[in-house]
């Protein structure tokens, strides 16, 4: 018994720490985060494309692009798995 408490805690911790999988886009199509399992993300814009890192802690993403002046971007993530940024520009997934 408590063998399997303690895998179904390991389990629940690894699943609450994940960041967003898959790509994230707005409603007019104009600005996509595609996230990826190890931390790294494609941040595209108006036809630019950068490449940046993202962290998940809590209810919140951090999205950073290394070499970048700019200060991080960060989400909140919405019960039903929008995520919430700046402005209240909202994305939804639209590829897993």
């Amino acid at each position: 018994m408590r063998k399997l408490l303690i895998a179904t805690l390991v389990l629940l911790l690894a699943a609450c720490s994940q960041g967003p999988r898959g790509t994230y886009s707005d409603s007019a199509q104009l600005l996509r985060y595609t996230f990826e399992a190890d931390g790294k993300a494609t941040v595209s814009a108006m036809g630019q494309v950068q490449q940046a890192d993202y962290v998940r802690e809590g209810d919140t993403v951090t999205v950073r692009v290394p070499g970048s002046e700019g200060a991080p971007v960060v989400f909140s993530v919405n019960p039903d798995g929008s995520l919430l940024g700046p402005m209240g520009i909202r994305l939804e997934q639209v590829e897993l």
